[in-house]
């Protein structure tokens, strides 16, 4: 398996006004950046399980609700929460003046 790399995007406005923003990575990558108790947290787009676009998801906190089959996934480790072996691509998120930096968390 390849190793991820750092992704760096500049700040998406849409971020204030909708709470969250699908960016992507040099490699193709799609990521959901979303704001939670105003903090940034990030998670790749698509469900590890069947794909379902977690740009439609639903926040309950710290965690985050796949519309399709309503995996839970805690943002800060990618953890799900409901059905072991299914665990989610996160990335630690910095902001550095206009500039997002995306980590992944391993």
């Amino acid at each position: 398996m390849a190793t991820l790399e750092s992704v760096r995007i500049l700040y998406p406005p849409e971020i204030e006004a909708e709470g969250f923003a699908i960016v992507q990575a040099a490699d193709g990558r799609e990521i959901v950046l979303l704001k939670s108790d105003g903090q940034l947290r990030a998670i790749d787009r698509l469900c590890p399980h069947e794909d379902g676009d977690m740009g439609e998801c639903s926040m309950v906190g710290a965690h985050i609700k796949c519309p399709v089959h309503g995996y839970i996934f805690d943002l800060s480790n990618g953890r799900c929460l409901n059905r072991q072996g299914y665990d989610a691509q996160v990335y630690e998120v910095e902001v550095d003046g206009d500039v997002v930096v995306l980590r992944p968390r391993h």
